[in-house]
Formats: structure tokens, C-alpha cells, sequence
């Protein structure tokens, strides 16, 4: 039989345990295996067949506190090195300085873990504002005024919203809004005027009706001549501005105009690019709707200024100030400034360009065909001068002695 006897208490870590439990296995001999402060003494044979490695000490007090009477045999090893136990870690690779002080205005959420891996250093404190630090408060008496603030080295713009009275970011519409304000457009003036009135830097586009046409609606229908004369008069006032660019619809007396004008300020014949978006419906939403209000309250002139100063018919059309926005800042300002040169005149129809007038006057200038017979005479139209600060201003123009005309 095979005993093993503990005689006194093991004083140690848990390692010395693991000592105490290892698998002993006898022979018929009889053997001791004697443990003295380290020393291990044995009789007959002590059979360890692979390692035990215990790294803090075992202490047996009595030089016979481990005996046994045969061979001991320890089948595998025990290594017990440390346990460690981290139950989250927080892992710095290199080292966070803060030299002076960090400000924050609100709160600052970390919802998972930030690794820093190189080291960070502040030298100088960072304090958040508000943007009312940089433009003061949005109130009733500066709502929808555009104010420009100098945040972190770049020049920002921002809105005063009329409804929330806060700053932000403001839209296309907030800014061609404010430029109609700031224009106060209430009548039409002479091309030559806004030309001649440019600042250094300044470029301008002007979109007018045709000149006068004859009984031909088509869209080859062409100018008659009476018409011809405008154009080439117009031209004529138009001298001395060197090259222009021109741009008309599909429809021929479009493209006849601009030959004419061209012709009269003194430049070779001009075949004028034709773009789409200066023909057609635009601001018509609803066609079926649109050609029954037509048929039913006496043509387009009637409904399309019934529209605009009334708010008739609404279901047929979309609503003014986004679409004129659109309009411009998509289609019309983005191809002058393909051209490259400072003037454009570009040619379109009565129905494209009324609305337009009407925005930019915000229906201070009279064409309310439906009561007074007053409608957009030939050759008049807008006109938007574009600043170097990407700012513009707006104008109602005229070629010919009057932006009006009555029927």
C-alpha cells in the first residue's frame, strides 16, 4: 500500500498545491521521498516524467512532512507561473501631454474606446462658441439677413431664420431671396445702364424676349421688320463692349435676334448657341391641368399673370421663388460662366421670363394681363450681375423704350 503523509502545514502560494495533489504511483518496495526546506531526498526511486516547474517557493517544514513508501511518479507537468486577472483594459501606447487646458462648452458623449497611438500635445487652450459668439443674436429685426463669420481661418456665411430665429447654413433660396430684397427691383431699366454701371470684376448675364415676330406662333416662325430693326437698334446701343456672348432657344426668330443685335454692335455674324432651357414651359408643373385653365379662362397670358399675381391656378405651376432658384443657379448663371466672357445675352419667350420679372420684383413692376392687358414687351427681360464675392444683384431691363407693352 502507498501513503502519503502531510505533516505540516505548506506555507506558500497555491502553486505548493498543485505539489501536494500530483498522481502517486507505488511499487512493492518500500520507498520514502523526504522533503526538507527544498531539498528533496529519496530513498528508492522518484519517478517525475516530465516537468515541474513551480516558480515561488514551497516550503515543507518538517524534514518528514512528505513521505512516501514507494516511487513517486508525477505523470505530466504542472506550471503554474502567476494568474492575472484584467477585467477591462485601458491600452495607451504612447503618452497623452496636455499642456494647457482644454474647454469644452456642451457635453462630450464617448460612447465606445479611444486608442490614442502616438502622444497628443496642447499647447494653448481650445474653447467651443456658439455661432452667436461670431454674429451676435438672430432676432426679428436682422431675420433673414446673411452675415459672414471667420471660423478656424475660413469665411463662413450664415442665415438669421426668420421662423426659428437661429443662425445656419443658408440654402440657394435664402441667398437669391436676400438678393431680391437687396436689389429692390420696381422697374425696368435700360441694358446700356447696367452695363455701363459694372465694377471691376463684375460680369453680367442678360435673358430677353425676342424682338418682335410676326403672325407665326411655330417655332420657326420668324422675326418680322419691325422686329429685325429692334434687334439691330439694340445692338447698335450696345457698342463698344467687344465680345459677347449669345445664346438662344430652338425657336429661329430667337436665333435671328441675336444675329441682329450682333450685326448692329458691330460684330461679324454671330450663330448663337442654342440651349434648351431657354424654350419650353418651365415653370409649368401640371401640363393637363395647365392646358385646361388654357382652354377654360382664356389662353396663357391670362392664366400664367393670374398666377403670379393672384395665386390662381397654383395646382398647374410650381411655386415661384424655389423654381426662379433653380432656373438660375442650374441652368442659366452656370452656362454664362462656360462661356467665359463678361457679357451674355440670351434669348427666350414671354412665358419663361415673366415669372422671373415677377420674382425679382417681387410683382412691384406691372404685367397683369388679366385686368389691364399689360404684358412683357419684346426685348425686355432681366438681368444679373455677378459679383467677384459670388454675390449677385438683379435687375429688370429693357431694350427698347419700354419694358411693357399693352395689348
Amino acid at each position: 500500500m502507498c501513503r502519503v503523509w502531510v505533516a505540516d502545514l505548506f506555507s506558500g502560494n497555491l502553486l505548493a498545491i498543485a505539489f501536494a495533489f500530483f498522481l502517486v504511483a507505488c511499487d512493492d518496495s518500500d520507498s520514502v521521498l523526504r522533503a526538507n526546506d527544498g531539498d528533496v531526498q529519496a530513498r528508492d526511486t522518484a519517478y517525475i516524467h516530465d516537468t515541474l516547474v513551480v516558480h515561488d517557493t514551497v516550503f515543507v517544514r518538517d524534514i518528514d512532512s512528505l513521505s512516501t513508501g514507494d516511487s513517486t511518479s508525477v505523470g505530466d507537468s504542472v506550471h503554474f507561473v502567476d494568474s492575472t486577472r484584467i477585467i477591462d483594459s485601458l491600452h495607451i501606447i504612447d503618452s497623452v501631454r496636455i499642456v494647457d487646458s482644454i474647454r469644452i462648452a456642451d457635453s462630450l458623449n464617448i460612447i465606445d474606446s479611444i486608442r490614442i497611438v502616438d502622444s497628443v500635445v496642447v499647447h494653448d487652450s481650445v474653447a467651443v462658441h456658439d455661432v452667436e459668439y461670431y454674429l451676435g443674436e438672430c432676432t426679428g429685426d436682422n431675420a433673414g439677413k446673411i452675415k459672414p463669420a471667420t471660423i478656424n481661418g475660413a469665411e463662413k456665411f450664415f442665415i438669421c431664420d426668420e421662423q426659428t430665429h437661429l443662425w445656419r447654413a443658408p440654402t440657394a433660396l435664402d441667398r437669391n431671396n436676400l438678393y431680391v430684397r437687396e436689389s429692390a427691383v420696381s422697374a425696368f431699366v435700360s441694358i446700356r445702364s447696367v452695363m455701363d454701371g459694372l465694377a471691376e470684376g463684375e460680369k453680367v448675364v442678360v435673358m430677353l424676349r425676342h424682338a418682335e415676330r410676326g403672325d407665326d406662333y411655330s417655332s420657326s416662325g420668324p422675326l418680322n421688320d419691325n422686329g429685325i430693326k429692334q434687334a439691330r437698334a439694340l445692338g447698335e446701343k450696345l457698342q463698344g463692349y467687344g465680345d459677347i456672348y449669345y445664346a438662344a432657344s430652338s425657336a429661329f426668330r430667337t436665333h435671328q435676334t441675336c444675329n441682329n443685335i450682333a450685326k448692329g454692335s458691330g460684330q461679324a455674324d454671330t450663330l448663337a448657341d442654342t440651349l434648351e432651357f431657354l424654350g419650353g414651359t418651365w415653370f409649368v408643373k401640371d401640363t393637363v391641368a395647365y392646358e385646361r385653365y388654357k382652354n377654360d379662362h382664356n389662353g396663357s397670358w391670362n392664366v400664367t399673370s393670374k398666377w403670379l399675381y393672384e395665386g390662381s391656378y397654383a395646382d398647374a405651376f410650381y411655386d415661384l421663388a424655389p423654381r426662379s432658384t433653380e432656373y438660375l443657379d442650374d441652368h442659366l448663371i452656370p452656362a454664362f460662366e462656360r462661356s467665359g466672357k463678361r457679357y451674355g445675352i440670351f434669348i427666350s419667350h414671354d412665358l419663361l421670363i415673366i415669372p422671373l420679372v415677377s420674382y425679382f420684383s417681387k410683382n412691384s413692376i406691372d404685367l397683369k394681363y388679366y385686368s389691364n392687358k399689360r404684358w412683357l414687351n419684346y426685348l425686355a427681360g432681366i438681368a444679373v450681375v455677378l459679383r467677384p464675392d459670388g454675390s449677385r444683384r438683379f435687375y429688370a431691363v429693357k431694350g427698347l423704350d419700354s419694358g411693357s407693352m399693352k395689348k
